[in-house]
This record gives C-alpha cells, structure tokens and sequence, in this order.
C-alpha cells in the first residue's frame, strides 16, 4: 500500500473518529509513524488532505452503487438490502461529527462536495429507475427523469424533517423505502415488496 494511500485512510479513520478539526497532522504522523516533513510531501496542507479523502469516499460509493446495480437480477432487492444497510444509527453516527466539522470549517470545500454528490446520486438513480423498469420492479408509465429529481431532491429533506417525529433510524428508513417504492413500483413491484416485508 503507497503511502498516500495509508494517510488517507488513517486520516479517515481520525476524523470520522474525532471529527476534522480534533485530528491534528501530528495525530496522523503520529499514527502512521511518518515525520510531517515526510506528510507535506504527499499532502501540502490539510485541506487538500480534505479534498482527496472525499473524493476518495466518493469514488468507493460510485463502486458500491455499481455493484448494487449489478449483484442482482432484481434491483428492488439489492436496493432495499443497500438503504437499509446505511440506514443503521450506527452508519449514520459515524459521519456526525466528521459532516459537521466539514461544514463548518471548510464551507467551500463542503458545498463542492455536496454538488458532487448529488450530480453522482441523480446519475445512480436515473440508472437504478431505469433497471427497475426494465425488470418490471418499476412503473413503465413514469417520467423517469422527473422522478430522478424528485428523489434526489426531496427525499433527503424529508429524512431529515423525521428528525422531528419519535421514530427511530430504522423506522425512518423503512418509512421511505415504502414510499419509494409506492411512488415507483409496478403492482408486481410492490406486491413483491410487500411479500419481503412479510417474510422477514
């Protein structure tokens, strides 16, 4: 393993750990048992530090939706398996203080990060909706590009105006899930939906 490579992922798992701003580059030398001369050969600062991780944790989430795409021959199941995966509290936690630190202290690179995201996430899901159809999990009737939007657009709000409600991570993602699948899903679709919710 190259030695940028080591620093990113020790530093990754520092800041999601401890958040950014606690991680000093001396914690990750430290770590990685490096002198920071040695670190600012890699890395000319922290932020650009930054910058390479979320790319990093971008590229690793456009292979997971790859494979998710492409692991199974219905996408309903590989879906629902995914959502529910990352909709655990402890997923969820652990991106807390790391997401928060990088917000506040690093708003330009935060918003870049955040466009980047949701142009990968409307390309996923415009491929996920189209899979769908395809294999009759979906409606052939919808606007997919429509949907798309709605998708990526609303439906992360809405998960986080449940923050309000006395619902649990798990309650909230199985609220949207059924949604989802209600909006999209052909009655073969969601009977088949309805029948995993049942054998489980």
């Amino acid at each position: 393993m190259c030695l940028k490579i080591k620093i990113l992922k020790i530093a990754g798992e520092l800041f999601f750990k401890f958040g950014i701003r606690s991680v000093s580059i001396d914690d990750i030398c430290n770590e990685l048992r490096i002198s920071k001369k040695t670190f600012y050969t890699i890395f000319k600062q922290k932020d650009e530090l930054v910058v390479e991780l979320l790319s990093a944790i971008r590229e690793r989430q456009e292979k997971d939706n790859e494979h998710l795409l492409n692991s199974s021959d219905n996408v309903l199941d590989s879906f629902v398996a995914n959502s529910r995966k990352l909709g655990r509290p402890s997923a969820i936690k652990r991106h807390v203080a790391f997401m928060f630190d990088l917000e506040k202290f690093y708003p330009r690179i935060f918003e870049e990060h955040k466009q980047l995201v949701k142009g990968a996430s409307s390309h996923f899901t415009l491929k996920l909706l189209k899979k769908g159809v395809e294999q009759g999990m979906f409606r052939a009737d919808m606007h997919i590009d429509a949907m798309a939007v709605v998708m990526v657009s609303l439906f992360p709000s809405i998960f986080s105006h449940l923050s309000t409600l006395q619902m649990t991570q798990e309650q909230k993602t199985e609220f949207l899930l059924d949604t989802f699948v209600r909006m999209v899903g052909s009655e073969r679709g969601l009977e088949y939906f309805l029948n995993m919710r049942t054998i489980e």
